[in-house]
């Protein structure tokens, strides 16, 4: 296993995991755990891996330094699939400070014996020289996404390590954006803005101002999952400012599940008034959510460049369908409403006794931030010629007020 040089005397040695399918929630087709070894006259490593991986580091280590001359451990960020290694680090390096932030300190404490460990606590600006030409600067950077994260910048190679932000989860050979390709790289990259980093919305246009502010020029970014940002790390960086803005596309998501067929119809209807306004839709039959397509971390993933989001679902015993309730609470979770610019969005559905699930839907869809524009629209049993009709009148009328957005 070889390291790969992704500047001088900086590499990637990180470990590829090919078979995780699921992770935080949602469907991915396996992952990276990135860790960086900087060499200067010190060497310093930055984040490691997740437990049962530490193998694919260390060798890859080996292929430049022998692991036991680290001098210095920086960690971003306590989670365990940046940390997974650090028992390991430190029984082989019993005396290498670990530089992270104060919380950081009290967070590895939950997760590990850390009796002994050499902690070296940082706040934002503060700096550690490695010699020739290499000097790391810390930023802290509470809860993105955790209490304890921060952000490292190698300042001579002006090159961001932030950890989890402008991650992706993807397990591939190639480690550069321009390899995988640049289609490719931003929709994975927005699949986990989608589902990670959209509440945090506010705090990353924070960031971004203070980076702003100390005029901190960036030409690659290396996160700590999927690829380096090396040719479009200012359009990733411009990505994120837009989706934490909420800027959206004139488009509809519609997402519902069907027990007999009728809510189904509804939705295609639904979908065909939109159409007809010439504005784009996504259709989402949620099923039993395990179908890579169906799967609620698909569904969000259209949702964030979505004005306007509708949600289907039969009524089963007073309630909303099971799986429609699965994904509005997830939706709940990861918080669209704390985008700058908010979607509008209703309910819709069917039932066969005293109904209420549109409004069980519209209380969930509140919940989550969206603008709620209607009362929903409810059918008995199967929907008539007329009733689809209305559908259709929606979905223009949905169409319509997204474009005067």
């Amino acid at each position: 296993m070889k390291a790969v040089e992704i500047s001088s005397g900086v590499y990637w040695v990180g470990a590829i995991d090919w078979n995780l399918r699921d992770y935080h929630g949602y469907t991915l087709p396996g992952t990276t755990y990135n860790a960086y070894l900087i060499v200067g006259e010190k060497v310093a490593l930055i984040d490691n891996t997740y437990p049962g991986h530490e193998k694919q580091m260390i060798e890859r280590i080996k292929s430049i330094v022998d692991p036991k001359n680290i001098d210095y451990i920086i960690m971003n960020h306590v989670e365990k699939d940046h940390s997974g290694a650090l028992p390991l680090l430190q029984k082989m390096l019993p005396n290498a400070p670990i530089y992270c932030t104060e919380n950081a300190v009290k967070g590895f404490g939950k997760h590990y014996d850390t009796t002994g460990w050499n902690f070296k606590t940082v706040k934002s600006l503060e700096s550690l020289s490695l010699g020739n030409g290499k000097t790391l600067v810390f930023l802290e950077a509470p809860m993105l996404h955790w209490p304890d994260s921060m952000f490292t910048y190698l300042a001579e190679e002006k090159i961001l390590f932030p950890n989890d932000a402008f991650g992706q989860h993807i397990a591939c050979s190639e480690r550069f954006d321009d390899q995988l390709g640049k289609e490719e790289s931003f929709k994975h990259a927005q699949k986990f803005f989608a589902n990670l980093i959209v509440s945090l919305a506010p705090r990353v246009l924070k960031k971004f101002q203070q980076v702003t502010d100390l005029k901190i020029e960036i030409k690659m970014i290396a996160p700590s999952h999927g690829i380096i940002w090396r040719s479009y790390a200012g359009d990733i960086v411009n990505a994120y400012a837009n989706w934490s803005l909420g800027k959206s596309r004139d488009k509809v998501t519609i997402v519902y599940d069907t027990m007999h067929g009728s809510t189904d119809a509804m939705a295609k209807m639904l979908a065909e008034g939109v159409m007809a306004e010439g504005v784009e839709v996504k259709v989402h039959i949620l099923k039993d959510g395990k179908h890579e397509g169906t799967h609620r971390s698909n569904v969000v993933t259209d949702v964030l460049d979505s004005k306007a989001i509708l949600v289907g679902s039969p009524t089963l015993q007073n309630q909303m369908y099971p799986t429609v309730a699965d994904f509005l609470c997830y939706l709940k979770g990861v918080e669209p409403g704390k985008l700058a610019q908010k979607k509008i969005g209703c309910a819709f559905g069917s039932h066969g006794g005293h109904g209420g699930t549109i409004r069980q839907i519209s209380d969930e869809l509140k919940a989550a931030g969206i603008e709620v524009i209607n009362d929903g629209y409810e059918v008995y049993y199967k929907p008539d010629e007329a009733e689809l009709q209305k559908c259709y009148e929606i979905g223009r009328d949905i169409a319509r007020r997204i474009k005067a957005m």
